[in-house]
């Protein structure tokens, strides 16, 4: 064999191992290169936060004389800014409340079986209310933390 065709040889040999080496590592990482761009992307789920409203007093109707409902609240949700919208939107929600418990009697408040019912319908009020006013939060629940009737 001549040193010409040896050189060839070996330049051959040099390029089916790398070319080799190269379909190897390709083949091996194709997972993380083609999964990137096709793979499933991963959402990533907020954790709900529960974001704390300030107290207010409510005046209730009764039978011989109105009453007084101290209310303090939370709000859970998922949303970016929570907070900041919460804050923005505090007007609106004081307001809402306000609307409903203004329709509610003294004697359905102080049933104790009307708590979880009057938060629900507070969490309809206020989902609807806050969308209706361009606010950018969902709603997963509203706790009252405290209600005291005098």
């Amino acid at each position: 064999m001549s040193m010409n065709n040896k050189g060839k040889l070996l330049g051959l040999a040099l390029a089916f191992v790398a070319w080799t080496g190269a379909a190897f590592w390709v083949g091996w990482q194709s997972p993380t290169l083609i999964g990137g761009f096709f793979g499933p992307k991963e959402t990533v789920v907020e954790a709900a936060k529960f974001y704390p409203l300030d107290k207010f007093v409510l005046s209730i109707p009764g039978e011989e004389y109105s009453h007084y409902l101290l209310l303090e609240l939370a709000i859970k949700t998922r949303s970016k800014d929570a907070q900041f919208t919460l804050t923005q939107a505090d007007s609106v929600i004081k307001n809402s409340l306000m609307k409903m418990f203004a329709n509610k009697h003294f004697d359905e408040l102080n049933d104790n079986k009307q708590f979880e019912p009057l938060q629900k319908e507070a969490l309809n009020i206020l989902s609807i209310v806050l969308a209706q006013n361009d606010f950018d939060i969902e709603l997963d629940d509203v706790l009252f933390t405290r209600m005291i009737i005098q």
